[in-house]
C-alpha cells in the first residue's frame, strides 16, 4: 500500500533523517530530475500523485520511483517507503538490504530550460549532506547522478554541475560535524515526525530492474493526470461566497475594509477574523472610493512580524488604522500566522527563573523546533503570494494583488501609488508580494523594513533586483546598529535579539545571515553597497541605492529617525513610523510630522506584542520527595572510582499472570554483563519485592562515584496506573511490577526517578527494560488485545478498580501528597525500552524477545565501541522481524545517545550539555515536537 505524501521542510526532513531506523542500509545517493515537468508545470501534490498512478498503472510498481522530490521551492516530498529499493537505474537499485536512496528534483535542467539554483539548490545540497552524515557517506563517492549509471541520459540535466555540488556537499557536511547540534533522535521520536510512516518497515517487493521512465509519453500521460486532478478540486472547492459585511456588527467590523486574514498563505474563513473572495472585493471597492476622493492616492500594504498572534495583529491594526488615515494613506493590513514566540515561550523556555541557559545552549536546543516553526512560518509567506497553490488556486495576497493591479491600472489619472512597510518576518513576506505586484508592471514607490528578518539571500533574489532597476525607487531599513543589537534579549532569557536567534539557530545547522542584522549586512560586499556602509559598519554618508536607518546603542547619541532598542518595538516606536510616514508622502524630516499624533507614546523597551503575560505552569513536578520513612536499606561500602556494577531483576512467579521467560532474562543479562567486568546481583521471583527492588536501584546510585558505571535490568510485568499525584501530563503513571504488587506496592516512576534524580554526576546508569510501558513519552494504551499462545506471552499486568484502590491506598501511605517526578531527561541515565509505550513486550520459547536479541548483542557492541543508538539500531533489526514491537532508546539529555554504550562519564564534555537546566531545557523541546506532529503539549 502507497504511503501518504507528505511536504517537509528540509530542517523537518533533517529530524527524520536523524531519528529514522530502516531494515536497508543506505549505501549511495542517487539524483534524478523530471526532465519533460518543468519547474513551472510542477504543482506540488497533485503532479506527485499523478505520477505514482501513471507508474502504478503502467509498470505495475508499488509506489512512486522516488524516495524523495524536492520541488522548486525547497519544499521537501516524500514518496516510496525508505525500506524499499528504489526504480532509479536498472542494475543500480540494490537490494532490500542495502542500496541507494532516490532523490529527484523537479524540474528540467538541460541546456535553455530551468536552472538549479536558489533554495532549490540549498535544499539538495541540505538532504545531501544530512543523508551523509546520517548513514557516513563520502560525498565523492556515493553521491551519484543518473548519467553516471547509463549514457542514455544527461539527468539529472546538462546545466547540473556535479563537482559543484559535491563540493557544496563536502562544505555542509563539515559544518554539520563540527557543530555541536545534537541529533534529532535524541529529543525527538520519531514517531512524532511528520512523514514517519515512511520509515516503518515495508514488506513491499524490491525492483532490482526496473528504471524511471523518461520518454516524452510518461511525461504528457503525468501532465494529463495532474490536469484532470486540478480540475476535480476545484469543482469540489467552488461555492458561492458569503454576503458582504455578514459579520460587520463583530468586533472588529471596522476593520474589514482594511484587513486580509491568511492561515498557511490561503484567504481564512476561520478565526478571529474571516477574510473571503467577496471580503477581497470589498477592499478593493474601498480604495477605490478612497482614490476617487483624493488627489494623491497612496495605499500601504503592511506585514507584520512574526511575533504575534492573530488577535494581537488584529488589535495593533485597529490602534493605528485611524492615524494612517489622518494623515491620507490607506493602509491594508496583511494578518498571517506567525506566532512563534507564543509557542517557544510555553513549549520551550519555561519558566522565567531559567536566567542562567547560555544563549549558545538555547539556540542548539531550540534549532530543531524552532526551524520547523520558522520554515513553516516561511511557508505561509510563501504561499500567500504564490501563482497556484497546487490546487489551481492562487494564494490570498496573490489575489488580492492581482485585484490591486487591475485596480491602479483602471485608476489612471489618479495614479495611485503604492508603498510597503515589513516588520521582522514582514519582510519575508514581502519579498514574495512585491515581486508578484510589480510583474503586472507596477512600482512600488517606497519600501521601509523594519529589524527585516529575510535572509539576505533571499533579499538578493526577490527584492535587490527591483531595488537597482528602480521598480522600487526608495528603499530604507529601520534596524540596530550591533551593540543595541547585542543589548537586546528575547523572553528575558537570550541574551541577544531575536535576528540571532533566528541566524544561528532557526535558520538551520549553519549560520545564515540576515539582512536585518548589523553584523550581516557589514560583512557583505553586496549589502555594504546597497547601504553606502564602510567595512566596520559605519555609514559612509555618501550617495547610496537605500537608506539605513541605526537605534543607537544606549550610551550614544539617539538617532532622531528610529529609536526602538528592541527586535519587537520598531513598529510601535513613533520615531520610526513617523518618518515611514514622511518616506510615504515625500515629507521632509525636519517636519517631525507624524510624531505628535502616533497613538503610542515614546518607550524604548516597548514591542509590539502585548506584555508578556505571566508563564504558564513550570514543568511537571518540583523537586523530588525523600523515599518514605521506614523504605530506606543500609548503603553498601562504596568503592573506588571506575566501578561496574549491576542489578539484574526478573519475575515470573506473578500470583495471577505468571511469566515464563523473565529469571531467564535476568540470568542471560547477568551472564553477558559478568563478561563485560561487571559485578552482578540479582534479585529473582520472591525475592523482587517493591522494598528490595527499591533498596537495590537506590544503593547502586548513592554508592556511585564519578566515573562508575551501573546497570539496572529489569524483566517481568509493567502497567499503567491512575496518576494519584497529579504530576503526570497524562492520567496515568507508568509502573514496573514487584513480585507483592497485589497489596497496590507497585513501583511507579516517580519512585524511579526519585532514586535517579540522586545520581551523582560524572556516573552513568544504564537501564534495560523488558516490560511493557517502560517509556515516558507516547503513553497511549495498546489498541488492540493480544493473542497470547503456550510459549508467548506479554509483559503486561491489567489493572482492575480494586487492584487500583488498592494502589492508591498504598501510595498515599508510603509516598504521602507530595511525591511528584519531573518527566525529564536526566543526564547520566539511558534507557533502553523493550518496545513503544503503544505495544506489548513480548516473551517467547523462555526468553524476551528484546532480551533475546538484546543480551546477545551487547558484548559484540561494547567491543566495537558501538553508540548507544548504534546498539539499539542494531536489537531493534532483529526483533523487529516479528513486527509486532520495536525496542527504542528513550531520548536522553542532549548528546547521549551518540555516546559509547557502556562507556563512563566524559567530564569535560558533560560539564556543559547535561546540566539540570539544559536537561530541562530539552524536556520542553521534548514537549514542542509532539505538540507539532499531533502529540499534544504534554
Amino acid at each position: 500500500m502507497s504511503e501518504p505524501i507528505h511536504r517537509l521542510t528540509a530542517v523537518q526532513f533533517a529530524m527524520l533523517v536523524d531519528a529514522a531506523v530502516l531494515d536497508r542500509r543506505i549505501d549511495a545517493l542517487h539524483v534524478h530530475h523530471t526532465r519533460g515537468i518543468r519547474q513551472r508545470d510542477f504543482r506540488g501534490l497533485a503532479t506527485l500523485e499523478a505520477q505514482r498512478a501513471h507508474q502504478v498503472d503502467t509498470f505495475g510498481w508499488p509506489d512512486l520511483a522516488q524516495h524523495l522530490t524536492i520541488d522548486p521551492l525547497g519544499g521537501v516530498w516524500t514518496g516510496r517507503n525508505w525500506n524499499v529499493p528504489p526504480a532509479s537505474a536498472a542494475g543500480h537499485n540494490g537490494t532490500a538490504a542495502a542500496g541507494p536512496f532516490m532523490i529527484v528534483l523537479a524540474g528540467d535542467f538541460d541546456q535553455d530550460r530551468d536552472r538549479l539554483s536558489g533554495v532549490q539548490r540549498e535544499t539538495l545540497i541540505d538532504v545531501l549532506a544530512g543523508w551523509c552524515r546520517h548513514a557516513r557517506l563520502e560525498p565523492a563517492t556515493s553521491i551519484v547522478f543518473h548519467r553516471d549509471l547509463t549514457a542514455r541520459t544527461t539527468c539529472p540535466g546538462s546545466t547540473v554541475d556535479k563537482p559543484a555540488v559535491v563540493g557544496a556537499v563536502q562544505e555542509a557536511l563539515a559544518g554539520l560535524e563540527r557543530s555541536s547540534v545534537p541529533r534529532a533522535e535524541s529529543l525527538f521520536p520519531v514517531q512524532h515526525l511528520a512523514g514517519f510512516s515512511v520509515t516503518l518497515s515495508s514488506h513491499a517487493a524490491g525492483l532490482p530492474a526496473a528504471e524511471v521512465p523518461e520518454h516524452e509519453a510518461a511525461v504528457q500521460r503525468v501532465e494529463r493526470q495532474v490536469r484532470e486532478v486540478l480540475r476535480q478540486r476545484q469543482a469540489g472547492r467552488l461555492r458561492p461566497a458569503k454576503p458582504i459585511g455578514i459579520r460587520d456588527a463583530s468586533e472588529w467590523a471596522d476593520l474589514r475594509p482594511h484587513v486580509v486574514n491568511l492561515s498557511r498563505g490561503e484567504l481564512s474563513e476561520a478565526g478571529e477574523f474571516s477574510t473571503t473572495t467577496a471580503d477581497l472585493d470589498a477592499i478593493l471597492d474601498g480604495i477605490r472610493a478612497y482614490a476617487a476622493a483624493t488627489a494623491s492616492p497612496r495605499v500601504l500594504l503592511y506585514a507584520h512580524g512574526g511575533l504575534v498572534e492573530e488577535r494581537g495583529a488584529l488589535e495593533y491594526a485597529r490602534t493605528i488604522r485611524s492615524w494612517w488615515l489622518d494623515h491620507g494613506v490607506y493602509p491594508v493590513f496583511f494578518v498571517w500566522e506567525s506566532g512563534l514566540l507564543e509557542i517557544l515561550r510555553q513549549y520551550i523556555i519555561g519558566p522565567r527563573a531559567w536566567t542562567d541557559l547560555t544563549d549558545t545552549a538555547i539556540e542548539i536546543a531550540a534549532r530543531g523546533p524552532g526551524s520547523v516553526i520558522w520554515s513553516g512560518m516561511k511557508e505561509s509567506a510563501r504561499r500567500a503570494s504564490a501563482e497556484d497553490l497546487g490546487s489551481g488556486y492562487s494564494g490570498g495576497a496573490r489575489q488580492f494583488a492581482d485585484g490591486l493591479a487591475a485596480l491602479v491600472a483602471d485608476a489612471a489619472p489618479a495614479s495611485i501609488t503604492l508603498h510597503a512597510i515589513g516588520h521582522s518576518a514582514g519582510a519575508i513576506f514581502h519579498s514574495h508580494l512585491l515581486p508578484a505586484l510589480i510583474a503586472h508592471g507596477l512600482t512600488v514607490q517606497t519600501v521601509s523594513l523594519l529589524a527585516p528578518a529575510v535572509r539576505v539571500d533571499l533579499f538578493k533574489e526577490k527584492l535587490l533586483p527591483h531595488v537597482e532597476h528602480r521598480r522600487v525607487p526608495r528603499l530604507t531599513m529601520f534596524t540596530m546598529e550591533e551593540d543595541a543589537e547585542r543589548q537586546d534579549d528575547c523572553w528575558r532569557i537570550y541574551r541577544k535579539s531575536l535576528l540571532y536567534l533566528v541566524s544561528r539557530s532557526f535558520e538551520g545547522v549553519l549560520r545564515r545571515p540576515i539582512l536585518g542584522l548589523h553584523e550581516s549586512i557589514r560583512k557583505d560586499s553586496d549589502m555594504r553597497a546597497l547601504f553606502g556602509l564602510a567595512e566596520d559598519g559605519r555609514l559612509t554618508g555618501g550617495a547610496a541605492p537605500a537608506a539605513l536607518q541605526l537605534s543607537r546603542a544606549p550610551g550614544s547619541d539617539p538617532n532622531p529617525l528610529t529609536r526602538a532598542l528592541r527586535h519587537g518595538a520598531f513598529d510601535n516606536d513613533p520615531y520610526t513610523m513617523s518618518a515611514a510616514l514622511r518616506r510615504i508622502l515625500d515629507v521632509d524630516d525636519a517636519t517631525g510630522l507624524g510624531l505628535a499624533d502616533f497613538p503610542w507614546p515614546p518607550a524604548e523597551d516597548r514591542a509590539f506584542e502585548r506584555p508578556v503575560p505571566a508563564f504558564g505552569a513550570p514543568p511537571p513536578g518540583g523537586p523530588s520527595a525523600e523515599p518514605a520513612a521506614g523504605l530506606e536499606a543500609p548503603g553498601i561500602q562504596t568503592g573506588r572510582p571506575g566501578r561496574r556494577t549491576a542489578l539484574c531483576v526478573g519475575i515470573d512467579a506473578y500470583a495471577d499472570r505468571p511469566l515464563q521467560g523473565c529469571v531467564n532474562d535476568a540470568r542471560a543479562w547477568g551472564a553477558a554483563l559478568r563478561r563485560l567486568d561487571f559485578d552482578v546481583q540479582y534479585l529473582l521471583d520472591r525475592r523482587a519485592t517493591r522494598a528490595s527492588m527499591l533498596d537495590g536501584l537506590r544503593d547502586l546510585v548513592t554508592s556511585a562515584s564519578p566515573g562508575d558505571v551501573i546497570v539496572f535490568q529489569y524483566a517481568g510485568h509493567g502497567t499503567q496506573l491512575k496518576d494519584v499525584s497529579g504530576d503526570e501530563t497524562d492520567p496515568f503513571d507508568e509502573a514496573i511490577v514487584p513480585v507483592d504488587y497485589a497489596a497496590g506496592a507497585f513501583l511507579i516512576d516517580d519512585d524511579l526517578a526519585a532514586v535517579l534524580e540522586r545520581l551523582p554526576a560524572g556516573a552513568m546508569l544504564t537501564m534495560f527494560m523488558d516490560c511493557c510501558h517502560s517509556g515516558t513519552i507516547s503513553r497511549f494504551a495498546p489498541a488492540l488485545r493480544p493473542v497470547e499462545t503456550a510459549t508467548e506471552r506479554v509483559r503486561y499486568l491489567p489493572v482492575d478498580p480494586a487492584l487500583e484502590l488498592r494502589h492508591e491506598e498504598f501510595s498515599a501511605r508510603v509516598r504521602g501528597a507530595g511525591t511528584r517526578a519531573r518527566e525529564r531527561a536526566l543526564p547520566g541515565v539511558i534507557q533502553f525500552a523493550a518496545c513503544r509505550d503503544d505495544e506489548y513486550a513480548w516473551e517467547s520459547d523462555g526468553h524476551g524477545d528484546f532480551t533475546t536479541a538484546a543480551a546477545r548483542l551487547l558484548e559484540e557492541a561494547a567491543a566495537r565501541g558501538d553508540t548507544n543508538e548504534a546498539f539499539i539500531r542494531g536489537v531493534a533489526r532483529e526483533v523487529a522481524v516479528r513486527n509486532r514491537q520495536h525496542p527504542s532508546l528513550l531520548p536522553p539529555a542532549p548528546g547521549f545517545s551518540r555516546r559509547t554504550l557502556l562507556a563512563p562519564a566524559e567530564p569535560a564534555r558533560d560539564a556543559v550539555s547535561t546540566g539540570g537546566r539544559e536537561a530541562e531545557l530539552a524536556y520542553h523541546v521534548a514537549a514542542l515536537a509532539r505538540l507539532l506532529h499531533g502529540g499534544g503539549a504534554a
